[in-house]
């Protein structure tokens, strides 16, 4: 996500990451952060989190959670992303015009995510195949 400045585990707590977004609009640049409690993996399955509650900055606190679900197929795997979040109320006249932004920019993330996996097998496969026998 272009928008993502960084995510950062948190040391003295693994369970948590400190994310932070950044992105420059109405000509000003605009900087946020919150804490996330990332909840106990499904191997193979399931990836999920959710927010820690007044732990975002800038005074707005926008409470979010989310999963990556991992789907087996035969000869491959599908991939679903869903997020919530509350849109704090300051923020409220600008949610209808984000939401496309947001969604467009999630759709073109999963399909890059979709190449990298894709490429990443590929080249796995061919590694595979020109390893020496023994």
């Amino acid at each position: 996500m272009p928008w993502i400045k960084s995510v950062h585990v948190q040391k003295d707590q693994p369970a948590l990451s400190r994310w932070t977004l950044a992105t420059n609009q109405f000509g000003r640049d605009w900087e946020f952060s919150w804490l996330a409690r990332n909840l106990a993996p499904i191997k193979n399955q399931k990836l999920h989190w959710v927010s820690e509650p007044g732990s975002a900055s800038m005074g707005l606190n926008v409470n979010n959670r989310g999963q990556i679900r991992f789907i087996r197929k035969p000869g491959g795997c599908n991939v679903s992303l869903s997020i919530s979040y509350e849109v704090p109320e300051v923020l409220a006249p600008f949610a209808n015009a984000l939401t496309p932004v947001v969604e467009g920019i999630i759709s073109r993330d999963m399909e890059r995510f979709r190449d990298y996996a894709t490429a990443y097998d590929k080249a796995q496969v061919s590694s595979q195949q020109q390893a020496p026998k023994v």
